[in-house]
């Protein structure tokens, strides 16, 4: 139904942005040099995957002689400190920004409308309104997203787990972005007649205790792109290793004890899409006409050894998808 299960949005996709690679609006600018605030929501690994793809494909795309330099800051959950360092970037000479975690783009984007803003793999651009539209954003927000339709990943949880009945997540209702992902997720289960078990978070510091709150509740617990979820992955883990649940991710190192799987995009080529894009508008294309990049084909990365402890099997028709960590 899905064709080879990419996204299809009219923005363009993560191919298409790197086909682009060294092309696009604006020219390199010799002799330049470009001060960039880098703001990342929480702590994790995936997250400073994105942001490290994101840095190195925008020194490599602005051209030879130009210089970029970054201050990376990471507010470790703490919507305080979202804050402050939203104010204190406002307040600085940097020449542009780049953002990962839906409300510290949203902070910023409130705080700064005179400077390009580029959001790493955000969720949804539009509905958290910093975006007129991901095609033309209309503002000075552009990058790349990470929304995958949640019912796509359940089709591939029900082909793993035939007979599925209920599916467990975690996520910060606070975050605009997973308040569509959960929303969506609502819609998928109800489709296939499956029950949800939810446990929101609005700190890192609950995640353990919200992971523990869905054993025997749920068959299987399926983990969104939420930078506080993420933040604290291993307690989520350790959680489902002693309730002896599977584990998924849509964003995610799966050798981390109890990940069975990630079902989503590659995050490091979000992270480089993002960066192509902030080449271009470093070089001097408008960020307002910049369409964001949207997440390829739906990867699926299995622990193995997980796998067989559960007595999990790859049925065929995900076969050629699957990739063993």
């Amino acid at each position: 139904m899905f064709g080879r299960r990419c996204l299809l949005v009219g923005a363009v996709g993560v191919a298409a942005a790197l086909a682009g690679c060294g092309g696009g609006a604006g020219e390199p600018r010799p002799g330049e040099s470009y001060s960039v605030g880098v703001l990342a929501m929480a702590q994790a690994e995936v997250i400073d995957e994105v942001v490290d793809a994101f840095t190195r494909t925008v020194r490599a795309e602005v051209g030879a002689g130009t210089t970029v330099s970054f201050e990376v800051r990471n507010a470790n959950g703490d919507q305080s400190l979202i804050a402050s360092v939203a104010r204190e970037f406002a307040g600085s000479d940097h020449d542009a920004f780049a953002v990962i975690g839906t409300p510290a783009v949203v902070a910023l984007a409130t705080q700064v409308t005179d400077r390009p803003i580029f959001a790493l793999a955000m969720g949804d651009p539009v509905g958290a309104g910093v975006a007129e539209s991901l095609e033309r954003p209309g503002r000075n927000v552009t990058g790349s997203i990470d929304f995958v339709d949640p019912a796509m990943l359940l089709e591939d949880l029900v082909a793993l787990h035939p007979g599925l009945r209920t599916v467990g997540t975690l996520y910060d209702p606070s975050n605009q972005s997973m308040q569509v992902w959960a929303g969506a997720l609502r819609t998928a289960v109800r489709t296939a007649g499956i029950d949800l078990a939810e446990a929101p978070i609005s700190s890192t510091a609950e995640v353990a205790q919200a992971a523990r709150s869905l054993d025997g509740r749920a068959e299987v617990v399926l983990v969104g792109p939420d930078a506080l979820v993420a933040a604290g992955i291993e307690a989520v883990g350790a959680a489902m290793v002693g309730a002896g649940a599977p584990l998924y991710v849509v964003a995610g190192d799966t050798t981390i004890p109890g990940i069975v799987g990630s079902l989503g995009p590659d995050y490091s080529r979000l992270g480089v899409s993002a960066g192509v894009n902030a080449a271009k508008v470093l070089r001097g294309a408008d960020a307002a006409s910049t369409p964001f990049t949207t997440p390829g084909e739906v990867e699926i990365v299995l622990n193995t050894g997980r796998a067989r402890e559960l007595g999990i099997t790859i049925p065929a028709e995900l076969a050629d998808r699957v990739v063993g960590s």
